[in-house]
C-alpha cells in the first residue's frame, strides 16, 4: 500500500485504484463486530484542516484574536445569523415555524457559514465531494468511527432542540457530537447529511474534536488520478452526480452551469 506523509493527518494510505480505495473502505466491515460504521467526509486538498464555516468566516476577517474567547465570538455570530435569518422570513418551513437548530441546519446546507461540519453517512457521496474541486491537487476522505462520536439529537427531536440545547457546556467533552436532522431539505436526504460539532479543537487537524485513538478515524489520501477515474465511476456507475445530490433548482443549475462537463446527463 502506497503511504501519503500528510503535514496535518500523518502518514496515511494513498490507494492508486478505484478498487483499492473500496478495499480500504470496506476492510473492517469483514470481521465479526455488530457495528462497524464511520461518518465521512470529502475535501478536495488534503493541506486543508477540518475547520468549520464559522471558524473560516472569523479567521479571514482578519480578526486574529477570535481564538482567546473563541466561544463567546462563534455564539454572537450565530446568533446574529439567526436573527437575521428570521428577520428575512426564513425561520418556516411550509408554514410552521422551525427551531435554531433546524434554520442553522439548513443555512448550513444552502452554504452559509456555522459551526456545523457536514459529514454524510455514506462513503461515495463523501468521496464525490472530494474529487469535485483541486483536480490537480491530493484529496482527502475522512470517516470518522461512531463509537468516538457522541449523540445529542436523532432526527424525531431535533425540532425540539434550541440553540442553548445544543451548544452549551461543548467544553467538558473531548469528542465531536453527532445530530441528524428533519428533512427540511431534500439535499439533505440525497446526501445522507448528518452534522458534527464540537468545542474548539487546538489540534493540527482543524477546529472539530475528532478521534486520536487508533480506529477512531480513517484518512485516506485521494491523489489527482484516483479523482479522475473516481469521478467518472461516481457518475457512471453509481448515478452520484450534482443533479442527484442536489435535487433542487440550485443542483440542477449547477450541474448545466460553465464549469459542468458530463454530470447533467449520464448519456
Amino acid at each position: 500500500m502506497k503511504i501519503y506523509s500528510s503535514e496535518i493527518f500523518g502518514d496515511i494510505p494513498e490507494p492508486e485504484t478505484f478498487m483499492e480505495l473500496m478495499e480500504i473502505i470496506t476492510a473492517e466491515h469483514s470481521k465479526e463486530t455488530r457495528y462497524n460504521v464511520r461518518f465521512w467526509r470529502g475535501q478536495g486538498d488534503i493541506s486543508w484542516p477540518i475547520n468549520h464555516g464559522a471558524h473560516r468566516k472569523l479567521e479571514l476577517s482578519g480578526d486574529h484574536d477570535f481564538i482567546r474567547d473563541y466561544e463567546d465570538r462563534i455564539r454572537f455570530y450565530e446568533e446574529a445569523l439567526l436573527k437575521q435569518a428570521r428577520f428575512k422570513g426564513f425561520g418556516e418551513d411550509k408554514g410552521k415555524p422551525i427551531s435554531d437548530a433546524e434554520l442553522l441546519a439548513k443555512l448550513q446546507h444552502h452554504g452559509a457559514a456555522t459551526r456545523f461540519v457536514d459529514f454524510s453517512k455514506n462513503a461515495l457521496v463523501s468521496l464525490w465531494f472530494c474529487v469535485q474541486s483541486n483536480l490537480d491537487k491530493t484529496g482527502l476522505l475522512l470517516g470518522l468511527h461512531t463509537d468516538h462520536v457522541g449523540v445529542e439529537s436523532y432526527e424525531g427531536e431535533f425540532d425540539e432542540k434550541s440553540y442553548d440545547d445544543l451548544f452549551n457546556d461543548l467544553n467538558k467533552f473531548d469528542h465531536p457530537f453527532f445530530i441528524e436532522t428533519p428533512v427540511v431539505s431534500k439535499r439533505i436526504a440525497a446526501q445522507h447529511g448528518v452534522f458534527l460539532y464540537s468545542s474548539f479543537s487546538t489540534n493540527p487537524t482543524g477546529s472539530l474534536k475528532i478521534a486520536t485513538k487508533k480506529n477512531g478515524t480513517l484518512f485516506i489520501a485521494i491523489n489527482p488520478k484516483l479523482k479522475v477515474e473516481a469521478r467518472k465511476l461516481l457518475t457512471q456507475v453509481f448515478d452520484i452526480r450534482a443533479v442527484t445530490l442536489f435535487p433542487d433548482l440550485d443542483g440542477f443549475a449547477l450541474a448545466n452551469s460553465v464549469s459542468s462537463t458530463e454530470e447533467a446527463y449520464r448519456w
